[in-house]
Parts: structure tokens; C-alpha cells; sequence
């Protein structure tokens, strides 16, 4: 048709119904888009309206970078019973120690963030949120920014490295139809886990080979309420800077195994060493590190919603000590503290939040070892491309002391969790406990510590509880002993101080 020419009325009649049925094709596909991208959204975390619950569940970028399918978390400990631990006694991830809530797909301190998919990853709440209980039979006390003191986080990947080195049983068909089973997926879904499940597991593979000197025979195993801080940023997302510059990394800086620590009362905090050997003084700084610790990529770290979180942990007030207190002899007790521990221990003490050098606190080397310059360099590298960095960190020679507020909830005591009650130690190092069992919640009010067993014979027992074994690298138990640290008090002022200290 030339330029300008006038349609008939039968073209005219026909043009016109294309254009309507293009579009309506247009709006078909507009309307549809928009439902695919409300059902399977690009990038939507989930966020709560109290600060507790964001603090448990909210995003902190780690779901971006390392972010698992949440339909197949819930259905693997269904699918490999066979490979958690011993004596679980449920099928579920309560069996690593995690706490489960009513009304989520998965415990405290996993994050859900729409990808597509729903992906979830750990964020701060993993090993930060701990539970009480007064009696055997009593209800658990959920005690947010409390150590995770039941969480066992190296047996957690491991379960998850072994189930996807599981080839019969990890793979489409089998984890697709679980899921469809457990009414968790349907047939729009089901294509996009057929291929995400390969995908998962190569990911936990590949991570697995990168963190394979957590499998050593050789290597001390976390336990409850403990992990491993910066040996496998080492080995996972710094192993390029470590390779470009040739860097070994011996095993004398790969045992810094450290007890969870509470992270109340942060305001009190600010401006003090942070970390068990104070290599930081920047609570925020301290919140980022962690945030790539929990597997966020430096540009996925999300800023927004950990400020969040920084601000509800600011004045996060410390758990009140469930128990009875004999405030006559917490009295007595509290002269026996202005003495002997308030100089290093309360806030305005003269060396509170100090660096104490390793010689004179003589305690477990080996988390001072695993924290070196060329990882501080590693660190600046690894962030030199988003607007912030690492500006704080600082090599140390020795432990930061810290304040003492809710100390009955962080046992068991030491940097390492070596010490099993506040009695234990307050007794000299040669008379504590090697051997005793770690991970129960119940709490012994007397002693100021979780129940635990002294094992006499490592070797034969055959209890549900896994035994910390205090000759193994990184496990120590010595230092904090002698006449400065109160071991050599009367029982009378031990007692008392116990009492005094159950009032923090």
C-alpha cells in the first residue's frame, strides 16, 4: 500500500482486529509477568514487623550469596535420617541444636529471601540466640543475643556435605518428590527445582573441597556453641588472595575455635576491643565481618536491614538470672568482685576492654594464632570494592577483657568453652574438668553453668551429649588461674562471688 492510501472498509475492518488482538496478547502477557514476578520475585527478602523476629529471621545479604532452596532444606533431614546425629530425636534441624519456632519453614537464624525461589541462608541469630531451661521438664527460655549454646554448626554442614555427596538419593527425582509429598512445592515449581537442585549440589561440594581441613581426622570438631571464626574465610573466600601471593596456611593458625559470644548490650560496648582477642574496635566493622562470615559477598551485604539489626542489639538489655538470689550473700560477694574483678571487668575499670597479652592470662593460644596480619590484608582486599571497608582490624598479642553483664547465660566460660561452670573456674587449672559433655540447655544454678557430665573415660562413653576433650588443639582449659584470677579464694568467697556475679 503506498504512503498515505486509504484503507477499505474491509481492511480497515481486518487491521483493526489485529491490533486488538495484539493487544490483547500485550496485556495477557504484561498480566503474566506480573503474576510470575509476584510468584517468583527476583530479589524479595522477608522482613518482620518486631525487632526480635527480624533479628531471628531478617536478611543480612547471606541469602543473596549463599542462599539454599528452603523447600529442600526442610525436606533433607526427612530424606537422610540416617545422617544426622546419633539419637535425634527428630527430623528436623533441632537435631544440630537449632530452635524451631511454630509458623516458619525453618529455625532461628535462617533468613528467607524470595530468588526465583525462596532461599534461605544463616544469618546473626544461628549463634547468637541461646536456650534455658530451670528444671528438666521446664519450658525453654528463647534468649536472644544469648551464645547459641546448643547449636552445633560444624555438624550442620557436615550433614549437608554428606547428603549431597549422596548420589542415589540427592538428586531431582528423588528431593522433587519429597517435596511434592510434604505438600511444598507444585507443578509450576517443580521445573525450576529440577534445576536448581544440581546446582545445590555442586555449590555444597565445591564448598566442602574448599573446607576440607574441617574434615581432618586431626581437626578439633566445634561441638555445641562454638565455631571456628576466621580460619575458613582462609580457606573459602580469601583462598585466591592466599594463592595469588603464595601464602601457605599452616596448622598453627588453623585451630582459633572460639565459644559463641553474647552480643547485648552492644552500646556498652562501642568503642572497646572487640572480638575474644580484641582485633576490633568498630561494632559496625565487627557486624560486616560477621555478615561475610555467615556467607554474604561484600556487594550483597545488606546494609539497610543489618543497621536494623545494629540498632535492636544497641540496647538489647542483658537476661535477668532466672533463679533465686541470697542478696546477703551476693553483698558479701560483691567486695570479693570490686577486688579482684572489676578492674578488668566493669565498665569504667581501669583496664576494662583491654588487650591482656597471652603471657600474663596464660590462656589457649591457638584463636590469638589463627588471626594473622596477612589475614587482616586478605580482609582489605576482599572489600576494597564496595563504599566500605575494613579500616579497625588490628593484629593483637593477647584476649580482651569484657564485661561481665548476663555472664550466668554465656557458660561455658573461656574463649574457647573450655571451662564447663563458673565453679570450675574459679578453680585452679590443674583441678578442671578435661573431659565433660557439652550441649544441654538445663541449667545448674548452683555451680552457674549448663548440666554437664565429667567423663573419666572418653573413650566408653556412650551418652547422647558430645564430650569436649580439653587435651585437643584449640580446646585448653588452662590460664585464667592463680591468685590475681580468685582460684585461690576461700570456697566461702567463691561462693559468695558466684552469688554476686548471678546479679550481672
Amino acid at each position: 500500500m503506498a504512503p498515505f492510501e486509504r484503507l477499505t472498509p474491509e481492511e480497515s475492518r481486518l487491521y483493526a482486529g489485529r491490533v486488538r488482538l495484539w493487544g490483547s496478547a500485550c496485556v495477557v502477557f504484561a498480566g503474566a509477568l506480573l503474576l510470575g514476578l509476584a510468584a517468583f520475585s527476583p530479589n524479595r527478602p522477608r522482613d518482620y514487623a518486631g525487632d526480635a523476629d527480624q533479628f531471628f529471621y531478617g536478611s543480612i545479604g547471606s541469602d543473596i550469596s549463599a542462599g539454599l532452596p528452603v523447600a529442600v532444606l526442610q525436606v533433607l533431614p526427612r530424606v537422610f535420617p540416617d545422617y544426622l546425629p546419633p539419637g535425634a530425636a527428630r527430623h528436623d534441624y533441632t537435631a544440630f541444636g537449632f530452635i524451631q519456632q511454630a509458623g516458619h519453614p525453618l529455625p532461628i537464624g535462617f533468613s528467607v529471601r524470595r530468588q526465583v525461589v525462596d532461599l534461605a541462608s544463616i544469618n546473626c541469630a544461628a549463634c547468637h540466640t541461646g536456650s534455658v531451661r530451670v528444671s528438666e521438664h521446664a519450658p525453654a527460655l528463647v534468649i536472644p543475643g544469648m551464645p547459641a549454646n546448643t547449636v552445633d554448626l560444624l555438624a550442620y554442614y557436615r550433614f549437608l556435605f554428606r547428603a549431597a555427596a549422596d548420589d542415589d538419593r540427592f538428586n531431582a527425582d528423588t528431593l522433587v518428590a519429597a517435596m511434592r509429598q510434604a505438600g511444598l512445592i507444585g507443578a509450576l515449581e517443580t521445573p525450576i527445582y529440577r534445576l536448581a537442585i544440581p546446582m545445590m549440589k555442586d555449590g555444597l561440594l565445591s564448598l566442602e573441597r574448599r573446607l576440607s581441613f574441617v574434615q581432618d581426622p586431626g581437626y578439633t570438631p566445634f561441638g555445641p556453641g562454638r565455631v571456628d571464626t576466621f580460619d575458613t574465610f582462609k580457606f573459602n573466600q580469601f583462598h585466591y588472595f592466599y594463592k595469588e601471593h603464595g601464602q601457605p596456611i599452616g596448622p598453627e593458625e588453623t585451630f582459633g575455635i572460639v565459644d559463641f559470644p553474647s552480643i547485648w548490650n552492644q552500646a556498652a560496648r562501642d568503642g572497646l576491643r572487640l572480638h575474644w582477642d580484641g582485633n576490633n574496635s568498630s561494632l559496625h566493622e565487627r557486624n560486616l565481618s560477621a555478615s561475610l562470615g555467615a556467607g554474604a559477598q561484600p556487594q550483597d551485604v545488606d546494609l539497610r536491614r543489618l543497621q536494623r539489626i545494629e540498632d535492636y542489639l544497641r540496647h538489647l538489655p542483658a537476661p535477668r538470672w532466672p533463679f533465686p538470689v541470697d542478696a546477703a550473700k551476693a553483698a558479701r560477694g560483691k567486695l570479693v568482685y570490686e577486688r579482684y574483678c572489676a578492674d578488668c571487668h566493669e565498665l569504667g575499670g581501669s583496664r576494662m576492654g583491654q588487650v591482656i597479652p597471652l603471657d600474663s592470662i596464660g590462656t589457649d593460644r591457638s584463636r590469638l594464632d589463627s588471626y594473622t596480619q596477612f589475614l587482616l590484608r586478605a580482609q582489605q582486599d576482599y572489600t576494597s570494592h564496595v563504599p566500605w571497608t575494613f579500616s579497625h582490624f588490628t593484629k593483637t598479642d593477647g584476649y580482651a577483657n569484657q564485661p561481665l553483664d548476663g555472664i550466668w547465660a554465656r557458660a561455658p566460660y573461656l574463649h574457647n568453652g573450655s571451662v564447663p561452670s563458673m565453679w570450675d573456674l574459679l578453680t585452679p587449672e590443674s583441678a578442671r574438668p578435661r573431659d565433660f559433655t557439652v550441649g544441654d540447655d538445663v541449667y545448674d544454678p548452683a555451680t552457674m553453668g549448663f548440666r554437664h557430665q565429667v567423663v573419666n573415660d572418653p573413650a566408653s562413653y556412650t551418652g547422647p551429649w558430645p564430650v569436649r576433650n580439653t587435651t585437643l588443639r584449640g580446646n585448653g582449659n588452662r590460664g585464667h588461674s592463680g591468685a590475681p584470677f580468685g582460684t585461690e579464694l576461700s570456697a566461702d568467697d567463691k561462693w559468695a562471688l558466684i552469688e554476686y556475679l548471678k546479679t550481672k
